[in-house]
């Protein structure tokens, strides 16, 4: 799906009582399902936290930091563990599996990953994240992003050491925490947001995400610089050899590659 999609899903999940509860990732809050977590984390689960968990409404969605992007990536509210080529991650090794990681909070990418050790967040816009955190209301909750200097009223604010681009999102948006910041990459014409038409000559994230893609496919463009050149149109051009060979990347391209 594509980075505003992404967000769209993850701002859904607002519309159900949520709580934190380690190692879930959107299951019911029963007496059952906390029983095996307490199993599974018994360091985490202690006796006061198993009874405040077991005194929420059954219909309570119970999420971890990293468990509220895999729930929502297998398909919340009837999610499908590991489903849509996504992994069980943890909130570091999501962060090790993600790209173009950056301290550089200037060129944010709405639905793009944000890190500290130890926790994960996802950057929504207007200098915004949605996560599920243990502190403050202990819920999914919209929070400030604090490496702007910028005040939130209402909301508690977070500093994030780190943002990357997820693995298996398509950044298709050139959206900023900037009001319509301005960008100096072409943008490819596209019948779609989700599969931009792509061709030689094309620049910017969507290539990146092409290039990406073919990488992990086992056809290497020889480099991942967001530039559309040779030879990345030779490997485009590999991988499509068995299917329909036309040298651009259309809707039929990318479904193939996301296969």
């Amino acid at each position: 799906m594509t980075n505003e999609q992404f967000v769209a899903k993850l701002l859904d999940v607002l519309n159900y009582k949520t709580k934190y509860a380690k190692g879930a990732f959107g299951q019911n809050a029963t007496d059952s399902f906390i029983n095996q977590k307490a199993n599974q984390y018994p360091v985490w689960y202690t006796k006061d936290r198993i009874a405040k968990l077991k005194a929420l409404p059954d219909d309570t969605k119970l999420f971890d930091c990293v468990g509220l992007i895999k729930g929502v990536m297998w398909g919340f509210p009837n999610m499908v563990y590991t489903s849509n080529g996504v992994k069980d991650y943890s909130d570091q090794s999501i962060y090790d599996a993600s790209y173009d990681k950056s301290s550089n909070f200037a060129n944010l990418q709405v639905g793009e990953l944000l890190w500290i050790q130890g926790h994960v967040g996802v950057a929504i816009g207007d200098y915004k994240a949605i996560e599920c955190t243990n502190a403050w209301k202990g819920t999914v909750q919209i929070t400030g992003i604090g490496n702007f200097n910028r005040s939130f009223e209402g909301l508690n604010v977070r500093k994030w050491t780190k943002h990357a681009k997820l693995p298996f999102i398509t950044y298709v948006q050139p959206t900023s925490n900037a009001p319509q910041a301005p960008t100096t990459s072409e943008k490819p014409k596209s019948s779609s947001n989700a599969y931009p038409v792509l061709k030689k000559g094309s620049k910017g994230e969507s290539v990146k995400e092409l290039q990406r893609l073919l990488e992990k496919k086992g056809f290497s463009p020889k480099g991942i610089d967001g530039d559309f050149g040779n030879n990345t149109l030779s490997a485009l051009k590999r991988f499509q050899e068995s299917r329909f060979v036309t040298g651009v990347t259309d809707e039929a391209t990318w479904k193939e590659l996301y296969k």
